[in-house]
Protein backbone atom coordinates (compact mmCIF):
# COMPACT_ATOMS: atom_id res chain seq x y z
CA UNK A 1 0.00 0.00 0.00
CA UNK A 2 1.09 3.33 -0.85
CA UNK A 3 2.89 5.59 2.16
CA UNK A 4 1.24 8.27 3.40
CA UNK A 5 2.55 11.78 5.27
CA UNK A 6 0.11 13.50 7.35
CA UNK A 7 1.31 16.33 8.68
CA UNK A 8 -0.29 17.66 12.04
CA UNK A 9 -0.82 15.61 14.67
CA UNK A 10 -4.05 17.90 16.23
CA UNK A 11 -7.56 16.11 15.89
CA UNK A 12 -7.64 16.49 12.19
CA UNK A 13 -4.28 15.01 11.25
CA UNK A 14 -5.12 12.23 14.02
CA UNK A 15 -8.40 11.37 12.55
CA UNK A 16 -6.85 11.06 9.17
CA UNK A 17 -4.12 9.39 10.65
CA UNK A 18 -6.60 6.70 11.90
CA UNK A 19 -8.54 6.48 9.18
CA UNK A 20 -5.39 5.46 6.95
CA UNK A 21 -4.41 2.64 8.62
CA UNK A 22 -7.54 1.32 9.40
CA UNK A 23 -7.67 1.03 4.95
CA UNK A 24 -3.89 -0.67 5.08
CA UNK A 25 -2.06 2.31 4.41
CA UNK A 26 1.92 3.07 5.79
CA UNK A 27 1.23 6.24 7.75
CA UNK A 28 3.84 8.64 9.35
CA UNK A 29 2.28 11.16 11.36
CA UNK A 30 4.78 14.22 11.28
CA UNK A 31 4.24 16.87 14.13
CA UNK A 32 6.73 18.74 16.20
CA UNK A 33 4.84 18.08 19.26
CA UNK A 34 3.40 14.71 20.57
CA UNK A 35 -0.03 14.37 19.84
CA UNK A 36 -2.57 15.27 22.51
CA UNK A 37 -0.19 17.87 23.21
CA UNK A 38 -0.92 21.79 24.28
CA UNK A 39 0.26 23.21 21.09
CA UNK A 40 -2.66 21.57 18.90
CA UNK A 41 -5.54 24.12 19.02
CA UNK A 42 -7.99 21.16 19.38
CA UNK A 43 -6.31 20.41 22.93
CA UNK A 44 -7.86 23.53 24.34
CA UNK A 45 -11.70 22.69 22.89
CA UNK A 46 -14.41 23.03 25.26
CA UNK A 47 -15.04 19.64 24.99
CA UNK A 48 -18.35 19.18 23.80
CA UNK A 49 -19.93 17.36 20.93
CA UNK A 50 -23.23 17.89 19.78
CA UNK A 51 -24.54 17.66 15.83
CA UNK A 52 -26.35 21.15 16.42
CA UNK A 53 -22.61 22.57 16.08
CA UNK A 54 -23.83 23.88 12.43
CA UNK A 55 -23.71 27.60 12.88
CA UNK A 56 -21.13 29.80 11.31
CA UNK A 57 -19.58 32.36 13.19
CA UNK A 58 -20.83 35.26 11.12
CA UNK A 59 -24.34 35.91 10.87
CA UNK A 60 -26.48 38.80 10.26
CA UNK A 61 -25.93 41.73 11.95
CA UNK A 62 -23.04 40.68 13.92
CA UNK A 63 -21.24 43.59 11.99
CA UNK A 64 -23.36 45.95 13.93
CA UNK A 65 -21.84 44.05 17.21
CA UNK A 66 -18.60 44.29 16.55
CA UNK A 67 -17.80 47.93 17.85
CA UNK A 68 -19.12 46.99 21.20
CA UNK A 69 -17.73 44.01 21.56
CA UNK A 70 -14.35 45.70 21.06
CA UNK A 71 -14.59 48.65 23.20
CA UNK A 72 -16.16 46.18 26.09
CA UNK A 73 -12.91 45.26 27.99
CA UNK A 74 -14.87 42.02 29.40
CA UNK A 75 -16.39 41.59 25.42
CA UNK A 76 -15.87 38.11 23.56
CA UNK A 77 -13.33 39.85 20.87
CA UNK A 78 -10.14 41.27 20.61
CA UNK A 79 -8.38 42.67 18.00
CA UNK A 80 -4.41 44.07 18.09
CA UNK A 81 -5.04 47.17 16.42
CA UNK A 82 -1.68 47.04 14.77
CA UNK A 83 -2.69 43.86 12.86
CA UNK A 84 -5.75 45.59 11.59
CA UNK A 85 -4.23 46.65 8.44
CA UNK A 86 -3.44 43.18 7.32
CA UNK A 87 -6.61 41.51 8.94
CA UNK A 88 -9.07 43.75 7.65
CA UNK A 89 -10.09 41.82 4.09
CA UNK A 90 -10.00 38.47 6.10
CA UNK A 91 -12.79 40.67 8.57
CA UNK A 92 -14.60 41.89 5.80
CA UNK A 93 -14.53 38.29 3.69
CA UNK A 94 -15.88 37.01 7.14
CA UNK A 95 -18.56 39.41 8.10
CA UNK A 96 -20.06 39.55 4.06
CA UNK A 97 -20.24 35.75 4.28
CA UNK A 98 -22.66 36.14 7.22
CA UNK A 99 -24.45 38.87 6.07
CA UNK A 100 -27.56 37.41 5.21
CA UNK A 101 -29.66 34.72 5.62
CA UNK A 102 -29.10 33.27 2.18
CA UNK A 103 -25.41 32.81 2.88
CA UNK A 104 -25.43 31.66 5.73
CA UNK A 105 -28.03 28.98 5.04
CA UNK A 106 -25.73 26.76 2.53
CA UNK A 107 -22.49 27.24 5.02
CA UNK A 108 -25.02 25.55 8.15
CA UNK A 109 -25.65 22.74 5.55
CA UNK A 110 -21.96 21.97 4.62
CA UNK A 111 -21.21 22.59 7.95
CA UNK A 112 -23.78 19.58 8.84
CA UNK A 113 -22.08 17.50 6.67
CA UNK A 114 -18.92 17.04 9.00
CA UNK A 115 -19.89 17.31 12.23
CA UNK A 116 -23.82 15.69 12.02
CA UNK A 117 -22.38 12.07 11.98
CA UNK A 118 -21.14 13.26 15.43
CA UNK A 119 -20.55 11.88 18.66
CA UNK A 120 -21.94 8.67 17.07
CA UNK A 121 -18.08 8.41 15.29
CA UNK A 122 -16.10 9.53 18.23
CA UNK A 123 -17.86 7.13 20.11
CA UNK A 124 -17.28 4.50 17.81
CA UNK A 125 -13.80 4.85 17.88
CA UNK A 126 -13.00 5.37 21.20
CA UNK A 127 -14.62 1.55 21.61
CA UNK A 128 -11.80 0.56 18.68
CA UNK A 129 -8.75 1.70 20.22
CA UNK A 130 -10.22 0.22 23.61
CA UNK A 131 -10.68 3.19 25.51
CA UNK A 132 -14.97 3.83 26.00
CA UNK A 133 -14.88 6.32 28.80
CA UNK A 134 -13.16 8.54 26.52
CA UNK A 135 -16.47 9.91 25.42
CA UNK A 136 -19.86 10.72 27.80
CA UNK A 137 -22.99 11.54 27.44
CA UNK A 138 -23.84 14.59 28.83
CA UNK A 139 -26.25 16.61 27.29
CA UNK A 140 -25.73 20.25 26.33
CA UNK A 141 -27.20 23.29 28.27
CA UNK A 142 -28.11 26.72 27.26
CA UNK A 143 -28.70 29.19 29.64
CA UNK A 144 -30.22 32.59 28.76
CA UNK A 145 -31.69 35.38 30.82
CA UNK A 146 -34.78 35.04 30.01
CA UNK A 147 -36.79 33.79 27.33
CA UNK A 148 -36.99 37.05 25.19
CA UNK A 149 -32.97 36.41 24.81
CA UNK A 150 -33.64 32.42 23.58
CA UNK A 151 -36.10 34.10 20.87
CA UNK A 152 -33.92 36.79 20.21
CA UNK A 153 -31.38 34.17 17.99
CA UNK A 154 -34.10 33.41 15.72
CA UNK A 155 -31.33 31.72 12.87
CA UNK A 156 -29.32 29.83 14.80
CA UNK A 157 -32.32 27.90 16.46
CA UNK A 158 -33.93 27.55 13.00
CA UNK A 159 -30.72 26.29 11.16
CA UNK A 160 -30.34 23.71 13.93
CA UNK A 161 -33.62 22.51 14.08
CA UNK A 162 -33.53 22.14 10.06
CA UNK A 163 -30.38 20.02 10.27
CA UNK A 164 -31.57 17.74 12.66
CA UNK A 165 -30.70 19.11 16.20
CA UNK A 166 -33.64 18.43 18.79
CA UNK A 167 -33.27 19.95 22.20
CA UNK A 168 -36.20 20.84 25.32
CA UNK A 169 -36.91 24.34 26.35
CA UNK A 170 -36.70 25.07 29.99
CA UNK A 171 -38.44 27.50 31.80
CA UNK A 172 -37.13 28.73 35.09
CA UNK A 173 -38.08 26.14 37.58
CA UNK A 174 -37.89 23.25 35.02
CA UNK A 175 -34.34 24.66 34.38
CA UNK A 176 -33.41 24.70 37.96
CA UNK A 177 -34.39 21.14 38.63
CA UNK A 178 -32.93 19.90 35.45
CA UNK A 179 -29.62 22.01 36.92
CA UNK A 180 -30.03 22.97 40.06
CA UNK A 181 -26.59 24.70 39.82
CA UNK A 182 -27.71 27.55 37.33
CA UNK A 183 -26.45 30.86 38.35
CA UNK A 184 -28.62 33.58 39.79
CA UNK A 185 -30.07 35.29 36.77
CA UNK A 186 -30.93 32.74 34.06
CA UNK A 187 -34.58 31.99 33.75
CA UNK A 188 -34.47 29.93 30.61
CA UNK A 189 -32.66 26.94 29.25
CA UNK A 190 -32.47 25.09 26.15
CA UNK A 191 -31.10 21.28 26.92
CA UNK A 192 -29.68 19.87 23.43
CA UNK A 193 -30.32 16.50 22.88
CA UNK A 194 -27.69 14.14 22.11
CA UNK A 195 -24.57 16.33 23.51
CA UNK A 196 -21.11 14.32 24.58
CA UNK A 197 -18.42 15.61 26.62
CA UNK A 198 -14.55 14.33 26.64
CA UNK A 199 -11.05 14.98 27.52
CA UNK A 200 -9.80 16.79 24.05
CA UNK A 201 -5.74 16.20 24.70
CA UNK A 202 -6.40 12.92 26.19
CA UNK A 203 -8.89 11.76 23.04
CA UNK A 204 -5.97 12.70 20.66
CA UNK A 205 -3.14 10.89 23.02
CA UNK A 206 -5.10 8.26 23.68
CA UNK A 207 -6.04 7.62 19.73
CA UNK A 208 -2.17 8.48 18.52
CA UNK A 209 -0.91 5.86 21.51
CA UNK A 210 -2.91 3.19 19.34
CA UNK A 211 -1.69 3.91 16.30
CA UNK A 212 1.79 4.10 17.38
CA UNK A 213 1.55 0.20 18.93
CA UNK A 214 0.06 -0.61 15.83
CA UNK A 215 2.89 0.30 13.69
CA UNK A 216 2.23 3.74 13.12
CA UNK A 217 5.15 5.95 12.50
CA UNK A 218 5.65 9.10 14.48
CA UNK A 219 8.27 11.63 13.38
CA UNK A 220 8.57 14.57 15.70
CA UNK A 221 9.83 17.45 13.23
CA UNK A 222 8.46 20.44 11.24
CA UNK A 223 7.50 20.05 8.08
CA UNK A 224 9.53 22.29 5.54
CA UNK A 225 8.33 21.42 1.91
CA UNK A 226 7.88 18.85 -0.58
CA UNK A 227 9.98 17.10 -2.79
CA UNK A 228 8.09 15.66 -6.59
CA UNK A 229 9.64 13.96 -9.47
CA UNK A 230 7.75 14.45 -12.59
CA UNK A 231 4.86 15.66 -10.67
CA UNK A 232 4.64 13.02 -8.55
CA UNK A 233 5.21 13.19 -4.68
CA UNK A 234 8.67 11.74 -3.94
CA UNK A 235 9.02 13.01 -0.22
CA UNK A 236 8.62 15.55 2.93
CA UNK A 237 11.25 17.67 3.68
CA UNK A 238 11.48 18.33 7.60
CA UNK A 239 13.82 20.02 9.87
CA UNK A 240 14.58 16.61 10.91
CA UNK A 241 15.50 14.87 7.77
CA UNK A 242 13.17 13.40 4.73
CA UNK A 243 10.31 11.24 4.57
CA UNK A 244 9.84 9.26 1.43
CA UNK A 245 6.12 9.58 0.71
CA UNK A 246 3.73 8.81 -1.66
CA UNK A 247 0.85 10.98 -0.82
CA UNK A 248 0.40 13.33 1.70
CA UNK A 249 -2.31 15.35 4.09
CA UNK A 250 -1.53 18.99 5.17
CA UNK A 251 -3.50 19.12 8.54
CA UNK A 252 -1.28 21.66 10.52
CA UNK A 253 -4.16 23.86 12.37
CA UNK A 254 -3.11 27.28 12.13
CA UNK A 255 0.26 26.38 10.25
CA UNK A 256 -1.15 24.90 6.87
CA UNK A 257 -1.21 28.36 4.74
CA UNK A 258 2.39 28.37 4.58
CA UNK A 259 2.68 24.45 3.11
CA UNK A 260 -0.88 24.78 1.03
CA UNK A 261 1.10 28.08 -0.79
CA UNK A 262 4.11 25.66 -1.57
CA UNK A 263 1.87 23.22 -3.70
CA UNK A 264 -0.03 26.39 -4.81
CA UNK A 265 -3.35 27.42 -3.13
CA UNK A 266 -2.86 30.72 -1.22
CA UNK A 267 -5.99 30.21 1.36
CA UNK A 268 -6.63 32.97 3.58
CA UNK A 269 -6.23 31.22 7.41
CA UNK A 270 -6.46 32.93 10.15
CA UNK A 271 -4.90 32.10 13.35
CA UNK A 272 -8.29 33.04 15.62
CA UNK A 273 -6.87 32.42 19.44
CA UNK A 274 -8.96 31.17 22.10
CA UNK A 275 -8.26 30.73 25.76
CA UNK A 276 -9.42 28.59 28.61
CA UNK A 277 -8.30 28.05 32.12
CA UNK A 278 -9.19 25.86 34.96
CA UNK A 279 -9.97 26.85 38.07
CA UNK A 280 -9.15 23.82 40.96
CA UNK A 281 -10.73 22.97 43.98
CA UNK A 282 -14.52 23.41 44.88
CA UNK A 283 -16.75 24.64 42.21
CA UNK A 284 -20.04 24.01 40.66
CA UNK A 285 -21.33 20.36 40.72
CA UNK A 286 -22.77 20.66 37.74
CA UNK A 287 -24.68 17.80 35.40
CA UNK A 288 -24.50 19.20 32.13
CA UNK A 289 -21.83 21.69 30.03
CA UNK A 290 -23.21 25.25 29.97
CA UNK A 291 -22.89 27.55 27.66
CA UNK A 292 -23.69 30.99 29.05
CA UNK A 293 -25.34 33.26 25.97
CA UNK A 294 -24.37 36.49 27.32
CA UNK A 295 -20.80 36.01 28.93
CA UNK A 296 -20.60 33.83 25.85
CA UNK A 297 -17.91 31.44 27.71
CA UNK A 298 -18.35 27.57 28.47
CA UNK A 299 -18.63 26.07 31.83
CA UNK A 300 -18.06 22.64 32.59
CA UNK A 301 -16.78 19.96 35.28
CA UNK A 302 -13.56 18.41 34.40
CA UNK A 303 -11.15 15.87 36.33
CA UNK A 304 -8.99 19.00 37.65
CA UNK A 305 -11.84 21.54 38.62
CA UNK A 306 -13.76 23.56 36.51
CA UNK A 307 -13.01 24.40 33.11
CA UNK A 308 -14.17 27.98 31.47
CA UNK A 309 -13.41 28.80 27.83
CA UNK A 310 -14.05 31.78 26.07
CA UNK A 311 -12.36 34.67 24.33
CA UNK A 312 -11.80 35.12 20.88
CA UNK A 313 -8.42 37.03 20.34
CA UNK A 314 -6.78 37.99 16.55
CA UNK A 315 -3.14 38.81 17.30
CA UNK A 316 -1.63 36.92 15.12
CA UNK A 317 -0.09 33.37 15.20
CA UNK A 318 3.34 34.05 17.05
CA UNK A 319 2.87 36.84 19.74
CA UNK A 320 2.38 35.47 23.18
CA UNK A 321 -0.74 34.93 25.08
CA UNK A 322 -2.22 38.21 26.83
CA UNK A 323 -3.01 37.48 30.62
CA UNK A 324 -6.02 40.44 30.57
CA UNK A 325 -7.76 37.31 28.50
CA UNK A 326 -7.05 34.50 31.51
CA UNK A 327 -8.57 37.44 33.58
CA UNK A 328 -11.28 38.27 32.07
CA UNK A 329 -12.28 34.42 31.96
CA UNK A 330 -11.99 34.40 35.56
CA UNK A 331 -14.23 37.34 36.32
CA UNK A 332 -16.85 36.47 33.86
CA UNK A 333 -17.03 33.20 35.53
CA UNK A 334 -16.59 34.00 38.96
CA UNK A 335 -19.85 36.66 38.59
CA UNK A 336 -21.64 33.72 37.54
CA UNK A 337 -20.30 31.38 40.45
CA UNK A 338 -19.09 33.04 43.27
CA UNK A 339 -17.74 29.83 45.14
CA UNK A 340 -15.27 29.75 42.42
CA UNK A 341 -13.58 32.96 43.85
CA UNK A 342 -13.73 32.03 47.44
CA UNK A 343 -11.51 30.60 49.94
CA UNK A 344 -7.39 30.66 49.47
CA UNK A 345 -6.01 31.76 46.53
CA UNK A 346 -6.10 29.17 43.78
CA UNK A 347 -3.49 28.08 41.52
CA UNK A 348 -5.61 28.78 37.83
CA UNK A 349 -4.09 26.86 35.13
CA UNK A 350 -4.06 28.43 32.05
CA UNK A 351 -3.95 27.73 28.13
CA UNK A 352 -4.10 29.85 24.52
CA UNK A 353 -4.61 28.19 20.98
CA UNK A 354 -4.85 29.21 17.45
CA UNK A 355 -7.89 28.03 15.88
CA UNK A 356 -7.35 27.78 12.02
CA UNK A 357 -10.03 29.65 11.42
CA UNK A 358 -11.12 30.76 7.11
CA UNK A 359 -13.16 33.71 6.51
CA UNK A 360 -16.36 31.47 5.01
CA UNK A 361 -16.64 29.49 8.57
CA UNK A 362 -15.54 26.12 6.60
CA UNK A 363 -12.79 24.04 6.61
CA UNK A 364 -10.51 23.67 3.36
CA UNK A 365 -10.81 19.67 2.39
CA UNK A 366 -9.42 18.84 -1.00
CA UNK A 367 -6.59 18.12 -3.60
CA UNK A 368 -3.89 20.98 -4.11
CA UNK A 369 -3.57 22.86 -6.91
CA UNK A 370 -0.10 21.59 -7.60
CA UNK A 371 -0.64 17.81 -7.39
CA UNK A 372 -3.43 15.09 -6.01
CA UNK A 373 -0.79 13.86 -4.28
CA UNK A 374 -1.24 16.36 -1.95
CA UNK A 375 -4.46 16.52 -0.19
CA UNK A 376 -5.67 19.76 2.34
CA UNK A 377 -7.59 19.44 5.53
CA UNK A 378 -7.50 22.22 7.73
CA UNK A 379 -9.06 25.59 8.67
CA UNK A 380 -11.95 23.96 10.75
CA UNK A 381 -12.15 26.97 13.41
CA UNK A 382 -14.66 25.74 16.33
CA UNK A 383 -15.55 22.86 14.77
CA UNK A 384 -12.68 20.60 14.49
CA UNK A 385 -13.03 18.36 16.92
CA UNK A 386 -16.64 17.32 16.05
CA UNK A 387 -15.91 17.51 12.31
CA UNK A 388 -12.57 15.49 12.32
CA UNK A 389 -13.74 12.04 11.88
CA UNK A 390 -16.02 12.99 8.96
CA UNK A 391 -13.17 15.23 7.46
CA UNK A 392 -11.00 11.89 7.88
CA UNK A 393 -13.45 10.14 5.84
CA UNK A 394 -13.52 12.79 3.05
CA UNK A 395 -9.52 12.61 3.31
CA UNK A 396 -9.62 8.77 2.73
CA UNK A 397 -11.31 8.83 -0.53
CA UNK A 398 -9.20 11.96 -1.61
CA UNK A 399 -5.78 10.14 -1.32
CA UNK A 400 -7.95 7.37 -3.16
CA UNK A 401 -8.76 9.23 -5.79
CA UNK A 402 -12.21 8.95 -5.56
CA UNK A 403 -14.42 11.81 -6.04
CA UNK A 404 -15.73 13.06 -2.93
CA UNK A 405 -19.48 12.53 -1.84
CA UNK A 406 -22.34 15.53 -1.31
CA UNK A 407 -21.77 18.93 -0.14
CA UNK A 408 -17.80 18.40 -0.15
CA UNK A 409 -16.91 20.70 -2.82
CA UNK A 410 -18.17 23.26 -1.14
CA UNK A 411 -14.97 22.57 1.48
CA UNK A 412 -12.66 22.82 -2.23
CA UNK A 413 -9.79 24.95 -1.26
CA UNK A 414 -9.58 26.05 -4.79
CA UNK A 415 -12.91 28.56 -3.82
CA UNK A 416 -10.55 31.26 -2.52
CA UNK A 417 -8.65 31.39 -6.17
Amino acid sequence: MPHVAVIGAGVVGVMSAYSLFQSGYRVTLIDPAEPGSTRASSYGNGGWLSPSMVVPGALPGLWKKVPKFLLDPKGPLTIDMRRLPKLTPWLLRFLWNGATERRVRPTAAALSSLVGSCPGLHIEIAKTIGAPHLVEASGLLFLYRNRDAYEGEVLPWALRRELGATWTELDEQELRITEPCTPEGYRFGVLVAGGHTFDPGLFVAEVAKFLFANGVHYHRATALDFIFGRDRLNAVTTDHGQIECDKAVISAGAWSSTLAALVGDRIPLEAERGHHIVIPGNGPELQHPLLLTDRKITVRKVAAGTKITGQVDFSGLEAPANPLRFAVLRELVVDAFPMLGEGPERKISTWMGRRPSLPDSMPAIGHSRRSTDIVHAFGHGHTGFAAAPETARLVMRLIEQKQPLGKASSFSPQRFS
